[in-house]
């Protein structure tokens, strides 16, 4: 059994400069509080992911750690982490192709990361499920379960929207 949850980052501030990049964006208190608030979902639930695939935006990095600090002793230490800027903004095939190449070794996998592309892979994975997400706000997430041992096998058509946390 393989696990997948997306997870968009928080709420961030605007670009404090007109020259600042979008990339380096900060998270706002709200998206602070949100960030929080996963977590504490994520611990009360028990969904304990063994690796993580990050955006390297600023916004998204701190969304994660603030949400394991809640999750894990260590925080994202914890976690088998890879920060990417393919993860900025990647369409939802992206996103699949690296979980399909993703060791098998782990078994729950999260994805940190931004819309378009992952509203448009929970929704696609959620019709799996013949369930909608619809919109995926800042700091949403959904989890997904897909009865296969290699994430290579991970497909929308086998995955099961397990829950949704929708601040």
């Amino acid at each position: 059994m393989k696990t997948l949850c997306l997870l968009r980052h928080a709420h961030s501030d605007h670009a404090t400069t007109p020259d600042m990049d979008d990339h380096d964006r900060i998270l706002s208190a709200r998206g602070q509080r949100e960030a929080e608030n996963v977590g504490a979902f994520m611990k009360e639930q028990r969904i304990l992911p063994d690796a993580m695939f990050c955006s390297s935006s600023v916004r998204t990095v701190e969304t994660a750690r603030i949400a394991f600090a809640e999750l894990f002793r260590g925080g994202m230490d914890s976690l088998a982490s890879r920060f990417d800027r393919d993860f900025y903004l990647a369409p939802p095939e992206v996103i699949m192709d690296e979980v399909r190449e993703a060791d098998d070794r782990y078994s729950h996998i999260i994805v940190v990361g931004h819309n378009p592309g992952l509203e448009d892979l929970a929704e696609k994975l959620a019709r799996g499920s013949d369930q909608v997400i619809g919109k995926f706000p800042p700091s949403a997430l959904a989890v997904f379960t897909c009865d296969v041992d290699k994430w290579q096998d991970f497909s929308p058509k086998k995955a099961q929207l397990k829950t949704v946390f929708m601040p």
